[in-house]
């Protein structure tokens, strides 16, 4: 009876990665938001900010609908849509208020200071997602818990995150299509950023880089907001085609191959990967692989840490690297470490040692919508 009861509050979660859809069913036990059923599906995926194939997505997200209904066996009404960077920008403000004397900060001057700052719609974008860097009180006192406490002033460093509304117009369409008629939209990245462990308070800002199949995400994290967010269209699926051209691969078969790769290992000319893929011997120089593998890797690392010299307050951060595009690789922090000049953290699901342990999207969605289930 308990069970079912919780089962009735069910909020679905869409996560949209480079190259597969995730439909999650979350509930809320013991008050804490936790994933009972999960449906995915490959898909051509996203590049440079826009889907590679609108029919494709019809297709697939009417499958994660039908297979979910069918596992749930009740209909979805309404979704929680986690938006890609490569469909969001970032905007940072600095919003003052000054009162008469001494004032005692509530939750309501909060709100305000939001709520009246946030831009109009234009004919791109639209807000989905603001949240605090810092709040700044008398005598330059900074803090993320400002409620409670007396100040003459009050200064907020806000980030808005805001999505592009030809994504949210597309996926409206879609899913009005499939019956689900209310939806709501999220960043992706601050889930991912919000579920990194932080202690409560600490404004000091971190790098989240997501590597994904043919996309990279990097944001930066300080307070309970980004101070930056950006992609580009480069991941792990390119490391698998610079195999297959090098090697004369398939490209199944270079991803077969990607996976065996140890950055940290040091061989002869005569030593090979070898992978066994319908009833064939594959065998691959583990030099050149290396080799391949480390250049593109290079190559991400470098528009990482261009991305992250774009302002001075970020030098000295530390980057936590996620996703299931490069974070497999024996090797590859100190790769990132060695171009960026950054300490480079491992950045999983807590408690995860399995294949996914690196899809931090979805469990930070899941987070950042714990308030909304």
């Amino acid at each position: 009876m308990g069970v079912e009861f919780v089962l009735n509050k069910l909020q679905y979660i869409l996560d949209i990665g480079s190259s597969s859809l995730r439909l999650l069913a979350v509930a809320k036990f013991a008050g804490r938001a936790r994933i009972v059923a999960e449906e995915s599906i490959l898909y051509d995926g996203y590049l440079d900010g826009e889907f590679l194939s609108s029919d494709d997505l019809d297709e697939n997200l009417s499958m994660l609908i039908s297979k979910m209904t069918d596992k749930m066996r009740k209909p979805i009404r309404h979704v929680i849509v986690g938006v890609p960077s490569e469909f969001c920008i970032c905007v940072c403000k600095r919003i003052s208020r000054k009162y008469v004397g001494l004032h005692k900060v509530t939750e309501a001057d909060l709100k305000a200071l939001y709520e009246n700052n946030i831009d109009g719609d234009s004919t791109e974008y639209t807000t989905i997602n603001y949240s605090p860097m810092q709040f700044v009180l008398d005598d330059d006192f900074k803090t993320l818990t400002p409620v409670g406490k007396k100040t003459s002033s009050l200064i907020l460093d806000a980030s808005f995150i805001l999505a592009k509304k030809s994504f949210i117009g597309l996926l409206t369409e879609k899913f009005h299509s499939l019956g689900v008629s209310d939806l709501d939209f999220v960043s992706s990245a601050l889930g991912q950023a919000m579920q990194c462990e932080r202690v409560r308070d600490d404004i000091r800002p971190i790098a989240i880089v997501d590597v994904g199949h043919i996309s990279t995400s990097v944001c930066v994290y300080k307070g309970e907001g980004l101070a930056l967010l950006s992609s580009f269209s480069m991941g792990g699926g390119h490391i698998s085609s610079d195999i297959m051209q090098v090697l004369g691969l398939s490209f199944k078969e270079a991803e077969l191959i990607k996976r065996k790769a140890i950055l940290t290992v040091e061989s002869s000319k005569n030593e090979y990967y070898e992978i066994c893929t319908r009833g064939s011997l594959i065998k691959a120089p583990i030099n050149i692989t290396n080799q391949v593998v480390k250049s593109r890797i290079e190559m991400i690392a470098k528009v990482i840490s261009d991305i992250l010299s774009i302002d001075d307050v970020f030098s000295g951060i530390d980057i936590y690297l996620t996703g299931d595009g490069i974070a497999n690789f024996k090797g590859v922090k100190n790769i990132l470490k060695d171009i960026t000049g950054l300490n480079v953290y491992e950045y999983k699901n807590p408690f995860d040692n399995s294949k996914d342990k690196f899809q931090t999207s979805k469990t930070g969605l899941v987070s950042l919508c714990e308030i909304m289930i």
